[in-house]
């Protein structure tokens, strides 16, 4: 009787460690055509909040670490914080003017309101691959 359950057990073991097993493809290559995943690095950094500064013009570089052959497109859009907002800055490079690092400038930022920038870099032939960032400012 011991043995049956001991040959159940390690049976059921190997199906759980077969089924969750990573199969080949399953990497988001399917979501991103085959092409290379986006990477990217931006100054100031994604997920931060930078404090209150002086001024209403801010700078934003976007830093390319991997892209797919084809090329990307860079947007980027800052608005005041929620959901209903309308961007008050929004700039768009297309691939033929996107490099390796790429400086924008955010303008006519208003005072004394939290701002939200959002980066999205996408690749010209593949919609589905994409990298997406944003951060938190404001101006005094």
């Amino acid at each position: 009787m011991k043995k049956i359950i001991l040959f159940g057990l390690a049976v059921f073991l190997i199906a759980v460690a077969v089924s969750c097993k990573k199969k080949k493809g399953d990497d988001g290559s399917n979501s991103r055509c085959g092409e290379t995943e986006i990477k990217v690095a931006t100054i100031p950094a994604t997920g931060t909040v930078d404090p209150p500064a002086p001024g209403t013009s801010f700078p934003l570089v976007v830093n390319l670490e991997s892209i797919p052959t084809s090329g990307v497109t860079i947007k980027v859009t800052a608005k005041q914080d929620g959901a209903s907002s309308t961007p008050f800055f929004t700039e768009e490079r297309p691939k033929d003017k996107v490099t390796g690092s790429n400086s924008f400038t955010i303008t006519n930022t208003p005072t004394g309101v939290t701002c939200i920038v959002e980066v999205v870099v996408t690749s010209t032939t593949c919609n589905t691959n994409q990298w997406k960032g944003s951060y938190r400012y404001s101006a005094k």
